[in-house]
């Protein structure tokens, strides 16, 4: 319940804060589903794209190559743990935020 919790606080603050945030996340969904992922997969990708989008303030299809790999960057270098989880969902977020066909 917690979890479900502060996986809602991020995508409705990123639905309330970033224009288009419902409807690109909503084609995020559809195209996770339709590729045979769970609904885990979902949740964690969506977070962390949700994220990026209230970091910056726009969507994460409309930044600049160089923005994204700053973005990442800055979280390479405060993650401490060696799994670098939340870099990686961040990473493969955008993989199926960007190529659908994954």
């Amino acid at each position: 319940m917690q979890e479900e919790l502060r996986w809602n606080k991020y995508l409705n603050r990123a639905c309330r804060e970033v224009n288009g945030f419902s409807e690109l996340l909503a084609r995020f969904e559809r195209n996770i589903s339709v590729l045979g992922r769970s609904k885990s997969t979902f949740e964690n990708y969506g977070r962390h794209i949700a994220a990026m989008s209230m970091h910056f303030g726009c969507l994460p299809t409309e930044l600049e190559a160089e923005q994204v790999q700053d973005y990442l960057y800055g979280l390479q270098q405060r993650s401490k743990t060696p799994s670098q989880t939340y870099f990686k969902h961040t990473v493969y977020g955008l993989r199926f935020l960007l190529n659908p066909n994954l």
